[in-house]
């Protein structure tokens, strides 16, 4: 993940929100305007965060955190989604692989992925599945968690 000082987080309300801020990122990679302050390329914060949409719509398989890890989560972290925010520095362990990007991502496949993630929401369908982390989750909680995890992640993109 990038340097802190080189964040400078988003605010995203609603996932139209996050649609015009994808709209705006290619507005700027089509311009050469784009960059990445973080460790990862903007194609690649794209595809990471198009993973997490598309288990959270499909399920996580084997990916689960320790039950201790899964306890503190649904009892501390579940009840403040939407009212506090991720920050930055959180590395994955070994058992999230699936979550981590490849190492090269153009902005354009990146763009693909999570537009056609949200296409799917779109379309009606609901992202039901339990988290690894926080347990059983609506919904409702998926996009906030969504919109939070985009919001920490796009600070680290200039557009």
């Amino acid at each position: 993940m990038g340097k802190r000082a080189n964040w400078q987080p988003r605010d995203f309300k609603s996932l139209d929100d996050l649609k015009r801020a994808l709209d705006a990122i290619e507005s700027a990679h089509q311009a050469g305007t784009l960059r990445a302050e973080g460790g990862w390329s903007a194609g690649q914060i794209l595809e990471h965060c198009s993973r997490l949409m598309k288990m959270s719509l499909d399920g996580f398989g084997e990916v689960r955190a320790p039950a201790v890890i899964r306890a503190l989560g649904s009892m501390l972290f579940k009840p403040r989604l939407g009212k506090s925010h991720m920050k930055p520095g959180i590395k994955l362990p070994s058992s999230a692989a699936a979550l981590l990007p490849p190492d090269e991502v153009s902005v354009e496949d990146g763009l693909a992925a999570l537009r056609g993630q949200l296409a799917r929401i779109d379309a009606g369908e609901k992202m039901t599945h339990a988290s690894p982390v926080l347990g059983k989750m609506t919904h409702e909680q998926w996009v906030l968690l969504h919109l939070d995890h985009c919001r920490m992640h796009f600070g680290f993109l200039r557009y």
